[in-house]
């Protein structure tokens, strides 16, 4: 009797389990295959249909892949910062922090226009991963946005030694900064006496450079480092290079149609001729423009689209997602820079 009421409860356990691994199984390919689908629309910058795949995927299990990143990466593109912030939090919470986590959290704030977080999060991006270029572009541009030059600089500089090319125009046209130019910023003992130290900010005469001991030196401004060192950054005539696009904002106009037209400016972006317009068909009842920052690389592709916020006057999602999707689809002529970016802004007429 005993032997049998032990047998039909080895029998319930192995049904019980087999049932559990069945269902596990049955669940993972069901979220398999609607991760897929969501990854591809957001590979192809269809943000605003990837995020309801991603959410069903969250909804059942929010550590399954990236899937909580990726949808705050489509809500950061789309404009939707507080959630894009909320899911990197919650990604940080169930998977630990990771360097793209703590990217997507700093961003978020800065677009916020919360810097110190912003600032704090992308510092630990860079230190989880420093060898991505990006992250200290970002962190650069904040640095730029708050006017503390000497250290958006920095950031410039290193994300060049890594082979950004946008870092490379940055480095060289606002910061002086040669492409040979090693930096050995010097550190003199902290001042005992009262007197102040340079702001950060450029005088409009002044030029940042590392220092370059082949160089005829000027005066030098001085910033107090974290560590109560004082950094000499010498300044030196700017660097004029033929192989960097310029600051010119010649503005290339495009026609559509009777609602749609584009400009195309920034680094002689608006001088380049273009190989293929995409198909656009916009149909709003919204007045307005919505602004997409691009870079192009020398084959003539857009190799970056982002929205601009402080530039446009319309963040409807599908709008958004939309010219994202379109600036990405431009094809211009080859030209002979390495990377220009600049502005394509989508002028849109509500019927």
């Amino acid at each position: 009797m005993k032997r049998s009421i032990l047998y039909c409860l080895l029998l319930l356990v192995i049904t019980i389990s087999k049932e559990n691994t069945l269902n596990a199984q049955n669940l993972d390919e069901e979220l398999g295959f609607i991760y897929v689908k969501a990854e591809y629309l957001f590979s192809t910058g269809r943000f605003e249909d990837a995020v309801p795949l991603y959410n069903q995927v969250i909804v059942k299990e929010p550590r399954y892949k990236d899937a909580l990143l990726h949808r705050g990466e489509c809500k950061f593109a789309l404009a939707a910062y507080k959630g894009a912030k909320a899911d990197a939090l919650q990604s940080i919470e169930v998977k630990g922090i990771t360097a793209d986590a703590a990217a997507l959290l700093g961003r978020s704030f800065g677009q916020m226009r919360d810097f110190d977080p912003a600032l704090s999060s992308l510092s630990a991006a860079i230190g989880l991963n420093p060898e991505n270029d990006t992250y200290l572009v970002w962190r650069a541009a904040l640095y730029e946005q708050q006017g503390s030059l000497l250290k958006a600089c920095h950031d410039y500089e290193a994300a060049m030694r890594l082979g950004n090319d946008e870092a490379m125009v940055k480095a060289r046209n606002l910061c002086g900064i040669s492409g040979n130019t090693q930096t050995h910023p010097t550190h003199v003992p902290p001042s005992t006496s009262n007197t102040s130290t340079d702001d950060g900010q450029l005088k409009d005469d002044e030029v940042l450079s590392a220092s370059n001991e082949d160089q005829p030196s000027k005066t030098s401004t001085t910033e107090v480092g974290s560590f109560g060192d004082t950094i000499v950054v010498t300044q030196v005539p700017p660097v004029i290079d033929p192989n960097l696009p310029k600051d010119d904002n010649f503005i290339n106009k495009i026609k559509i149609d009777d609602d749609v037209s584009i400009d195309i400016f920034g680094q002689e972006l608006g001088r380049r001729q273009i190989e293929e317009v995409p198909s656009i068909l916009i149909l709003s009842e919204e007045n307005g423009k919505v602004a997409v920052h691009i870079c192009v690389n020398k084959n003539g592709d857009v190799t970056k689209a982002e929205f601009d916020p402080s530039n446009s006057t319309i963040a409807k999602k599908s709008l958004v997602s939309l010219a994202i999707r379109k600036a990405k689809e431009f094809v211009f002529k080859s030209g002979k820079y390495d990377s220009q970016c600049g502005q394509m802004v989508f002028f849109i007429s509500g019927s």
